[in-house]
């Protein structure tokens, strides 16, 4: 049965660390139609990450997870390669994602995939798609994709915090503390030196971050739901802003 079950990652939080700076990039940047490619390729090298992080952690069923990686990781190479013709600065940025790949592939084989540096590292990484998506429309890499890719990684680095500081680590007084002075520091600190416009994108999940205490009673369903809205408001106020500023 499970042979016949199509191989997906299961990280709900994942899929928005790549999809949302993804859309930032698609929908701030003039049309091209290496954008279609770009789609395709990220999403199937995203789905080809997961079976193969799945075979270092399975030594035993490495045969089987391997199928699925190289399987993803052909389809992901058909919009890749004309891709990169099209578009060769995008290069530097899939290598960059390699080498942050390698990092979590390090974390994995010593199965302490739980570990912050590796969650920074995978969101460093999949917050890259973008800076390739920035690359496709624009045709170029310069500072303001580089800003872009950091103010999400500001942001998504934030809500992991916050879920951490929920369910993993519920009982860690000190993890929700500093939670909520990241929450709250980030949008003060990118109004004073950034662009106050900007902060405005980070205060639902700052609202969030306070309103909800550790000793919680809520579903994980509802949780979800919670961080899924605020990330929607992230990268529909991201976008707007990149078409008020360009």
């Amino acid at each position: 049965m499970r042979a016949r079950q199509l191989v997906i990652p299961h990280e709900h939080g994942a899929w928005m660390m790549w999809l949302g700076p993804l859309v930032v990039g698609l929908a701030g940047t003039p049309w091209h139609p290496s954008k279609l490619l770009l789609v395709g390729a990220v999403l199937f090298a995203y789905l080809a990450s997961y079976p193969l992080l799945q075979s270092l952690r399975y030594p035993s069923q490495k045969a089987y997870w391997l199928k699925w990686a190289v399987g993803y990781g052909v389809v992901a190479g058909i919009f890749g390669l004309p891709l990169v013709w099209m578009r060769p600065v995008l290069l530097g940025v899939g290598l960059m994602a390699l080498a942050g790949f390698a990092v979590n592939a390090w974390f994995a084989r010593q199965r302490r995939e739980r570990h912050l540096l590796n969650d920074l590292v995978a969101m460093a990484g999949l917050n890259l798609t973008v800076v390739a998506a920035y690359a496709v429309g624009r045709g170029r890499i310069d500072a303001e994709a580089w800003s872009l890719w950091g103010l999400c990684l500001l942001y998504f680095f934030g809500t992991a915090l916050h879920v951490k500081s929920l369910i993993r680590e519920r009982g860690n007084r000190l993890l929700k503390v500093l939670t909520i002075g990241y929450a709250l520091g980030v949008p003060a600190v990118l109004a004073l030196v950034f662009q106050p416009a900007v902060a405005v994108a980070y205060l639902p999940a700052a609202v969030r971050t306070l309103l909800i205490p550790q000793n919680h009673r809520l579903k994980a369903i509802v949780l979800g739901v919670i961080e899924i809205l605020c990330s929607v408001w992230f990268v529909v106020w991201l976008i707007m802003w990149m078409h008020r500023v360009g």
